[in-house]
């Protein structure tokens, strides 16, 4: 088979090449009214011109049709000896790549079912890149990326599995920011010598807010005061399972948080409008994929963490 230039009956040497004349981008190909052994395209450049067909898939092959009782032309077949594994990434403008999910793969129906993961751990107000790529063994191939914009309008508490969240104009949560210091007075200086003895520097806050049932077909939320009082006690069920937790906040703040001390359910304003409210500390950094996995948020072992 030829692929003809655009001076296909002139004189000039190139009339009928082995390759495209053209340097337009080719976007398809059509084959019809014939008999065809095989459609292969590839980048290599460098060899001899051939009229044979290879056999297999290699790194600069980009399609490769046999025509052996299908008209697939991928390499779904070659990638399984070449992938051992496949890995969803992300990433800001301040931080490194997060893997966010690792598949093995074993068989060609694990190509086929694919790789979905939530990410519940997003902050808003914030550009992601997103990385698919495959791995054999440790090594990576070239990451294929997108990118996507995080806003949201509540605040939000998440667990490795579960998510729920309290609208804006409802959630309040203040912080301080702590650091154990003193300040010491002796005799002889007019001044006091500070002295801090430790390395601790966390965030700790207060949360007080409405939480309330999304109607799946409408996306309102759900006003019935009987299904609102049941709905808060779910989540006041959620957030005293003793779990470490990812608050974030739609302002773009983000933190690894432990819920401390009582969870107060009290009516604001009338008996069916209600707040929940309660104090967290810190206990590590949301953007680190140890601490994400120490605290049972993430199934992404050591050995996928981008360190």
């Amino acid at each position: 088979m030829f692929f003809l230039g655009n001076n296909i009956l002139g004189a000039d040497c190139h009339t009928i090449p082995l390759t495209p004349t053209s340097v337009k981008n080719m976007t398809y190909i059509v084959l019809k009214n014939g008999l065809f052994d095989c459609l292969y395209i590839t980048k290599e450049t460098e060899s001899d011109p051939t009229m044979d067909c290879p056999k297999e898939w290699n790194f600069d092959t980009i399609f490769h049709a046999d025509f052996n009782n299908t008209t697939s032309g991928g390499n779904v077949d070659w990638n399984l000896k070449t992938v051992s594994h496949v890995l969803i990434k992300r990433r800001d403008s301040e931080h490194n790549w997060m893997t966010i999910a690792v598949k093995k793969i074993n068989s060609l129906e694990d190509f086929r079912t694919g790789i979905i993961a939530n990410d519940y751990f997003n902050a808003s107000n914030t550009q992601y890149e997103y990385a698919l790529l495959s791995t054999l063994y440790g090594t990576e191939s070239e990451y294929y990326t997108a990118f996507a914009d995080s806003k949201f309008d509540s605040i939000f508490f998440a667990e490795k599995n579960n998510i729920i969240g309290s609208p804006a104009g409802d959630g309040f949560c203040d912080t301080a920011r702590v650091f154990p210091s003193s300040s010491n007075v002796t005799i002889l200086n007019k001044y006091p010598t500070y002295i801090r003895n430790t390395k601790a520097n966390y965030d700790k806050g207060t949360f007080r807010g409405k939480f309330m049932s999304l109607d799946e077909e409408t996306c309102t939320f759900e006003m019935e005061n009987g299904e609102r009082i049941r709905f808060q006690r779910k989540v006041t069920d959620f957030l005293s399972d003793g779990m470490p937790k990812l608050l974030k906040h739609f302002d773009g703040r983000i933190w690894l948080i432990q819920i401390t001390g009582d969870i107060s359910d009290t009516a604001d304003s009338i008996y069916n409008n209600r707040d929940i409210s309660f104090e967290w500390v810190e206990i590590g950094n949301c953007f680190s994929e140890e601490h994400l996995y120490k605290a049972n948020l993430s199934d992404v072992a050591e050995e996928w963490w981008n360190l």
